[in-house]
């Protein structure tokens, strides 16, 4: 009996510490993180507006609207600044995944918003349109604010799709984004 009592009592004090421990997938991504810190992405856990929200997905069981939010990783990198475009004001465009038809030049559910495509640079805007395919299907966001390239996605595929995120970020953060001949001719007339 007193054995019993015994491993009763190891089962209470161990089963815990056994529940806590992460499991295999959990390791994957830890691991898929600690490789994108390595190559100077900044990850976030954070919540942004579920851009193809489905109603029913946001009821509660008592049938009381939900806020339309989606838990994402932002995987951050900065884009890189030199004389050339340390004077220029920082870009913003944001692309979103969608279900319904295309942009014009984007793949199918990719969508534009909150971006003048007219103040976009031409080899930046090319580079998003043709590279944003080859991206995991769970990413649901990309941007670019003052200076800082995101991708918006859930870590549900693995290391493959990270090495697309990483290539996709280290690439577009490279890209020269001063203005074009025509955009700063377009400029210089509206300051005259």
């Amino acid at each position: 009996m007193a054995y019993i009592i015994i491993v009763v009592v190891i089962l209470i004090i161990v089963s815990p510490i056994i529940a806590n421990l992460p499991s295999a997938r959990q390791k994957q991504q830890m691991q898929m993180r600690k490789r994108a810190m390595a190559a100077g992405i900044t990850i976030d856990l954070t919540h942004i507006d579920d851009p193809d929200p489905n109603p029913a997905d946001y009821l509660s069981s008592t049938g009381k609207p939900l806020p339309r939010v989606v838990a994402v990783f932002a995987y951050r990198m900065p884009r890189r600044r030199n004389e050339a475009n340390y004077e220029q004001a920082p870009s913003h465009w944001q692309l979103v995944r969608r279900g319904g038809p295309a942009a014009p030049a984007l793949p199918a559910g990719w969508q534009w918003q909150d971006t003048d495509l007219q103040q976009l640079n031409a080899p930046l805007r090319h580079f998003l349109e043709t590279r944003i395919a080859a991206l995991p299907a769970d990413v649901k966001r990309l941007e670019e604010s003052k200076f800082i390239i995101s991708v918006y996605w859930q870590e549900r595929e693995d290391g493959v799709g990270l090495t697309k995120i990483i290539d996709f970020l280290k690439d577009c953060a490279a890209l020269k984004v001063i203005p074009d001949a025509t955009q700063q001719g377009l400029a210089n007339d509206h300051r005259e």
